[in-house]
């Protein structure tokens, strides 16, 4: 080939490879189906090209494994922290062997996001179980105890309306996380809605199936589009691959074009040197010259006009290939976007704008690994809107949605640009302050539960008392992300027992 259709030829693997790469992660077939593409079309003789193109993605690669695992994490967690509170109920009775069968399926499956609609499933099967089943009392029913009329048995326990409320808080946090088309935001604010209201058990199970439905959406959307790319994708590799076809067997005709005339030539040479030795006189051997020179003009002529057929098709074929090309590397930047975008998203609380609880996944390591290296201290702080449910109950959630919005900007308004805030989950928020002073972070802490007591919260101009709890703690040697986290949380629950309105330190 030419150099022009080398570069071609190069800059096409080159896309290819990324746009590839970009696609990979999904689901775990389609990512073996991809490093084959990429295996077949980036065979070339110089490495250089496939190095520069794995070097370009691999960061980017890397942050799409790390939001996909943190997910992941947070959805077994909450998985996990459902399974404990069930466990937890006085009356009531776990059954073994499916709890087991959950507990394997969640190990088992819990990094994929297509199983989450299974086990979310299981998990319901699973509670639906647990509340038919009383300790010491197993032919008791409590959806039995539920229909009967008799008012006494009408009456749920405080209990189960706890355990019913803190499953509806968690399943309210996994609605909230998830990254829906625009047309099912309506049908998530009524489920939202309905768990808030989460006094009738026997409604549970039903919006745990419409969770799952839109967990299906979620997890299904991406996969579409990505389907849609990689399909026209695929198209796009079948004519660039004719294409390269078309231009190989034009060289191959050229090429043998060229050795027919130069055969062709060869025989005319010969041709004239016998004529001219057996010529017998003048006249005969001017007659067999010219007659020569006529065969190898129009030899020549007709070679030509060959030529330049064949350099017109490889200039079209060059052309078409160069547009194809440009085509990829077009949809491939558009994918790209798409992805940084969705990613964006995915680590955004919609509700607050505030990095949720992925993106402080995501933060905490680095933050854990640098300030161990450095030696500079690192302050966590739980912060905790306190009576949330009572604001909700009285004034409805919008007005627990305008206090979500509010709180964090105040909290905000009283640290300093260094420190992050994320929204970890319902009312709770997290503050990383790094490189402060113990003396420092007091004062921070302390001045942002400061601010959100003195800041005035009116509901329908009624003025509504707001204040956190904040529970707090400092990096040890032997710390990791949990850890710390856990410590603060311990103190945040110390700061609530002892009236609310508090911060409550660790020892640093």
């Amino acid at each position: 080939m030419s150099t022009a259709q080398d570069k071609l030829v190069e800059a096409l693997r080159k896309t290819v490879s990324r746009t590839s790469m970009l696609a990979e992660g999904s689901d775990p077939e389609l990512d073996k189906v991809l490093q084959q593409v990429r295996a077949d079309v980036s065979k070339t003789d110089d490495i250089r090209v496939v190095e520069l193109a794995m070097r370009t993605i691999e960061p980017f690669l890397l942050k799409l494994d790390e939001d996909r695992l943190s997910k992941a994490q947070s959805f077994r967690d909450g998985l996990h922290q459902l399974l404990n509170t069930l466990e937890g109920l006085e009356h009531y009775q776990v059954p073994i062997n499916e709890k087991r069968a959950f507990e394997q399926s969640l190990r088992s499956k819990w990094q994929s996001s297509t199983s989450w609609p299974i086990l979310l499933q299981q998990f319901s099967e699973l509670a639906k179980l647990t509340f038919t089943t009383k300790k010491d009392e197993r032919s008791s029913s409590l959806i039995s105890r539920l229909f009967k009329k008799d008012k006494e048995e009408d009456k749920a326990s405080p209990q189960v309306e706890e355990v019913t409320a803190h499953i509806c808080h968690k399943l309210i946090a996994l609605v909230r996380d998830l990254q829906l088309p625009s047309e099912y935001e309506n049908q998530a604010e009524d489920i939202i809605s309905e768990l808030n209201d989460h006094k009738d058990l026997n409604h549970l199970p039903i919006l745990l199936d419409e969770v799952i439905s839109l967990v299906l959406v979620a997890v299904g959307k991406p996969q579409e589009d990505l389907a849609t790319y990689l399909t026209h994708l695929n198209k796009q590799l079948a004519s660039i691959n004719a294409s390269i076809v078309t231009s190989y067997k034009s060289q191959k005709n050229l090429t043998a074009h060229r050795e027919d005339f130069d055969t062709s030539l060869q025989k005319h040479v010969e041709d004239t040197n016998s004529a001219l030795l057996e010529a017998s006189d003048l006249g005969a051997l001017k007659s067999l010259i010219g007659q020569h020179m006529v065969e190898l003009s129009g030899t020549m002529g007709r070679y030509r006009e060959q030529i330049k057929k064949q350099e017109e098709q490889a200039t079209q074929s060059i052309t078409n290939l160069k547009s194809k090309v440009n085509r990829m590397e077009k949809d491939a930047t558009n994918m790209r976007s798409r992805m940084q975008q969705k990613i964006a998203e995915a680590m955004t609380d919609s509700l607050t704008n505030l990095p949720n609880r992925a993106a402080y996944l995501e933060t905490i390591l680095p933050l854990i690994v640098n300030s161990k290296k450095t030696n500079k201290p690192l302050c966590l702080a739980v912060c905790d809107i306190d009576h949330f449910k009572k604001i909700n109950d009285t004034w409805g959630h919008l007005a627990g949605d305008k206090v979500l919005r509010l709180v964090p900007k105040q909290i905000l308004s009283a640290v300093g640009k260094e420190d992050l805030l994320f929204r970890y989950g319902g009312e709770e928020f997290v503050l990383l302050i790094p490189a402060s002073t113990v003396e420092e972070c007091h004062v921070k802490v302390e001045a942002v539960r400061a601010s959100v007591e003195k800041t005035p919260f009116n509901v329908e101009g009624q003025p509504v008392s707001v204040t956190i709890s904040i529970g707090m703690d400092y990096l040890n040697a032997n710390d990791d992300h949990e850890s710390i986290f856990a410590r603060a949380d311990k103190h945040l629950y110390e700061a609530k027992e002892s009236g609310r309105n508090k911060v409550v330190s660790g020892k640093a």
